[in-house]
């Protein structure tokens, strides 16, 4: 695999001067080791179904911010693949693509500034909230698992039994124990498909010291102290876009409450927004220690406080989050707590969307 990976650059080059079909796979905006990890072996195994076909996996951000995913840096370095070898957005021009076929994994909707695109997606693999339309011009596998990556892995050892490439299993396997918490019931993430994958992955493998993986890709997804509060709000970010306002939920491995403890950090909230033209940003924290998952979350308002305040309503409103409402001094806005730790900005996202996009 990472033979291959390292020769997509000069194909891009090629396939420029040419109107040949092409396959992009391409993982959501936040670019974190699941959605990475689906765009790569995906596309690796298309590529050996059809080899004719030029595939391209594309991280769905900037060259400049692949550092920052610490543990899809990690993950990948480890296979000898670097930033040098990979397609960022900012490496191809999918509007130029002519002759696109475009496969969606780890979220089934396109954002607004890919709209145009939408006549292209052929196939969609996600666990996330289902937002796209059903249409018999896409093959749609949308199930709440755990990981994404559990639904390439199933698709892959579908169409190929005897698959046995050992890095993209290795990719798939890290990726799948480390969003579902080592595959814990207590975390709340794993589901029966999880397992499934990770058993079927280990067939092939042999046997994988699950929580060896786990400490070494939390501490590897832990590597934020060099970073400043710009760039850990920047990190794992998904916005939320209408045709007026546009809202970042940015994903930080810190609870809120030690986040801005950081020196600056109004100030880069701020910044952050601006740089993004956020209308609101909600800072998502978290905290994982022996085995227990903390939550809590900020909704900061950075030139719109009638959509903060109806945002922070409708969370505050919905069950499912168990929010409450806690004073934070040393920040603006609104702080919670949040007492049911599974949900995540999975859960959160369907909400602040049906606020942004009534």
């Amino acid at each position: 695999m990472d033979k291959w990976v390292k020769s997509l650059r000069s194909l891009l080059a090629k396939q420029a001067l040419k109107n040949e079909a092409v396959t992009v796979v391409l993982g959501n905006e936040a670019c974190d080791l699941d959605s990475g990890v689906c765009a790569l072996t995906l596309a690796y195994h298309l590529h050996i179904q059809e080899p004719s076909t030029p595939t391209f996996p594309v991280l769905n951000i900037q060259a400049k911010d692949y550092t920052l995913k610490t543990e899809l840096v990690h993950c990948l370095e480890k296979i000898n693949i670097r930033e040098e070898d990979l397609i960022f957005r900012d490496t191809i021009n999918l509007q130029e693509q002519g002759n696109l076929k475009l496969i969606l994994v780890d979220h089934n909707i396109l954002s607004a500034q890919d709209s145009e695109l939408e006549g292209k997606v052929v196939e969609v693999l996600d666990h996330h909230v289902l937002e796209r339309q059903q249409s018999s011009q896409t093959r749609m596998t949308v199930e709440m698992v755990g990981s994404c990556s559990s639904l390439v892995a199933e698709k892959i050892f579908s169409e190929s039994p005897s698959y046995k490439e050992e890095c993209s299993l290795r990719l798939l396997m890290g990726a799948i124990i480390l969003d579902t918490v080592d595959l814990k019931p207590k975390a709340k993430k794993v589901t029966p498909k999880d397992i499934a994958s990770v058993e079927r992955i280990e067939s092939a493998l042999g046997a994988v010291d699950r929580s060896s993986l786990f400490d070494e890709l939390w501490a590897a997804k832990g590597r934020f102290q060099h970073f400043t509060p710009n760039q850990l709000l920047r990190r794992d970010l998904k916005c939320v876009t209408s045709n007026k306002t546009r809202v970042g939920l940015s994903s930080v491995p810190l609870l809120v409450e030690n986040f801005v403890k950081m020196e600056g950090v109004r100030d880069a909230v701020l910044e952050f927004g601006r740089d993004e033209a956020l209308d609101v940003v909600l800072v998502l924290g978290y905290s994982i220690n022996q085995d227990e998952v903390t939550r809590d979350l900020l909704i900061s308002d950075i030139k719109n406080p009638l959509l903060h305040d109806e945002i922070s309503k409708n969370l505050e409103e919905d069950d499912l989050l168990q929010l409450t409402l806690v004073p934070l001094a040393a920040e603006k806005g609104n702080y919670y707590r949040q007492a049911n730790v599974a949900a995540s900005r999975k859960q959160i996202l369907p909400i602040v969307k049906k606020v942004v996009c009534k």
